[in-house]
């Protein structure tokens, strides 16, 4: 039996949303990669209960492992929701793929459409995952063979999944980049070379040095500043590549002129919606929140994110290349990175990331809480990781911490501060963060302060 909140006669939904975050990260191209390892046996992988934050209300949210009710009454009662539910696998160790494991069991595939035929919800059941893969497009197939209502599936086609995979190359996206160019005057393509890994790797990184240097060599299919480096010139270059390529892997690299270090430029990003009529929904444009200045550690959004024609470009170059994936077949959330010179105001296209990424799930927020228009009169920061004490391993253990220091909950100090996330708390000790600030509140200032508080303190040498 399918396990989660009893679901209320009259509950209003209109939404199915597929939290598959491991199935997707776990899809041949990226086996190789170390950010995308499987958990142990019986954990959860970050950031799956995440999906409890999408798409707003009015949903029926499906996870590998139940997600904490008190931290769904919290997202409930601080964003306004009136109508969610969720689901979790039956199996107490289920596997990998979500989607897999549903399909193949036809008792929880029933008891999963239930709850969206007995509400009070008239008219289509609009279903999304948080990146498309071959099993989700068998779902949504057996969930619509079953349903009463009309399914609306807001991911690819199955027939077109070869373009989301296309996109989240960062090889083959430079073709969507192209594309985009004649509508955006202050769109700018680095210089890059394409080598692959092998006997030869070092002659072609050593001829593409002698063309632009310094470079960053990124694997095809990395994410999150993962399998990815600097390379500054030719000297021990087997040294700075072997730092980079992870063990095994036997796939294309991308070469990319470096552009310079974050003093000198702005790290940002566009989420929107690609529809189903091929046009694009625009969710928000923000900058990114490094670590390190490399390592993506979450998403700044609102006043003060990023400077006014900066969120412009944004804006219009993402929808432009919304334009030219949909043309390919794409449909569903569509991630654009972008590296912004401030000296000349070019933004240069980095990669495509087909899926849910944070800053839209932070807009998904704000739009809850603060409606359309927030970015005018909200700062907003979310984090994916946020380290704390290990002694703290539930979110009623986190929350109370919170509450002890005013941390937490509706506005207060000009403040909203809601954990969203706690899907990796007790196997490594980090949850999911997002602060708000109204009334000119940093949401940064805050997050520094939250984060000074729950870090975990060295142990004492006596």
């Amino acid at each position: 039996m399918i396990s989660g909140q009893t679901v209320p006669s009259r509950l209003q939904l209109d939404r199915l949303v597929v939290s598959n975050i491991l199935e997707w990260g776990l899809q041949p191209e990226r086996q190789s990669l170390p950010e995308f390892t499987p958990p142990a046996r019986g954990e959860q992988f970050p950031a799956e209960d995440a999906a409890l934050a999408w798409s707003g209300d009015r949903k029926l949210v499906l996870t590998r492992y139940p997600v904490d009710e008190l931290l769904a009454a919290d997202l409930s009662a601080i964003l306004g929701y009136q109508s969610l539910s969720y689901r979790a696998l039956p199996s107490a160790q289920p596997g990998n793929s979500i989607c897999a494991d549903l399909a193949a069991d036809e008792r929880t595939l029933t008891q999963l459409v239930e709850p969206l035929e007995d509400g009070s919800a008239d008219g289509p059941v609009a279903v999304e995952s948080f990146g498309v893969t071959p099993e989700y497009a068998r779902l949504v197939a057996a969930i619509g063979k079953r349903a009463k209502r009309a399914v609306i599936d807001l991911m690819t086609p199955e027939d077109h999944l070869d373009c989301a995979r296309s996109l989240d190359s960062k090889v083959q996206a430079r073709e969507y980049f192209q594309a985009a160019l004649p509508q955006c005057p202050g769109l700018r393509l680095t210089r890059a070379a394409v080598v692959r890994s092998g006997p030869g790797l070092l002659q072609q990184v050593h001829d593409a040095l002698e063309a632009f240097s310094p470079a960053i060599m990124k694997t095809e299919f990395g994410a999150g500043g993962n399998s990815m480096g600097v390379i500054k010139g030719s000297r021990r270059l087997q040294k700075s590549v072997g730092r980079i390529l992870p063990d095994g892997y036997d796939g294309e690299l991308l070469l990319e002129e470096y552009l310079g270090s974050p003093r000198d430029i702005l790290s940002v990003s566009y989420n929107g919606m690609v529809q189903d009529d091929g046009n694009t929904y625009t969710l928000c444009a923000g900058r990114h929140f490094l670590h390190a200045g490399k390592f993506y550690m979450g998403s700044s959004l609102g006043v003060g994110a990023m400077p006014d024609d900066c969120a412009a470009k944004v804006r219009k170059a993402g929808e432009a290349i919304g334009q030219a994936t949909a043309a390919g077949g794409y449909r569903g959330p569509l991630n654009v990175d972008f590296l912004y010179r401030e000296s000349d105001g070019a933004l240069f296209p980095l990669e495509i990331n087909p899926r849910r990424g944070l800053g839209g799930i932070l807009a998904d927020m704000c739009i809850c809480k603060f409606g359309q228009g927030y970015e005018k009169a909200v700062s907003a920061v979310a984090v994916h990781s946020l380290p704390v004490s290990n002694t703290i391993t539930t979110y009623a253990q986190l929350r109370d911490s919170l509450l002890r220091k005013g941390f937490f909950g509706r506005e207060s100090k000009g403040m909203v501060i809601l954990p969203y996330s706690m899907s990796a708390l007790a196997a490594k000790s980090e949850f999911g963060l997002a602060v708000f600030g109204t009334d000119g509140t940093s949401a940064e200032a805050a997050l520094g302060e939250i984060t000074g508080y729950l870090a975990p303190r060295p142990r004492r040498i006596r």
